[in-house]
């Protein structure tokens, strides 16, 4: 994971590098419960994708879920 600045003042939290496989352990650890949600919509990024002929869908999914388990660690 890499840190990015989250606040005025500059304090730092973790972002996870947004691969499939760094969000997938980053939701493991934070919310686990999160799991099968992550896997559902990884798979319907990917169909949309190749239905699509554009990497849009997934490029979504990355931020999405790179922002949420990025908030996630903040309130812990």
């Amino acid at each position: 994971m890499t840190e990015q600045p989250s606040a005025p003042d500059g304090s730092l939290s973790p972002m996870p590098a947004l691969t499939p496989a760094a969000l997938r352990a980053a939701v493991a650890q934070i919310a686990p419960a999160q799991l099968p949600s992550f896997v559902e919509h990884l798979d319907r990024a990917v169909e949309q994708a190749a239905a699509q002929s554009t990497i849009a869908p997934l490029r979504t999914f990355l931020l999405w879920w790179g922002d949420g388990v990025r908030r996630a660690a903040i309130t812990r």
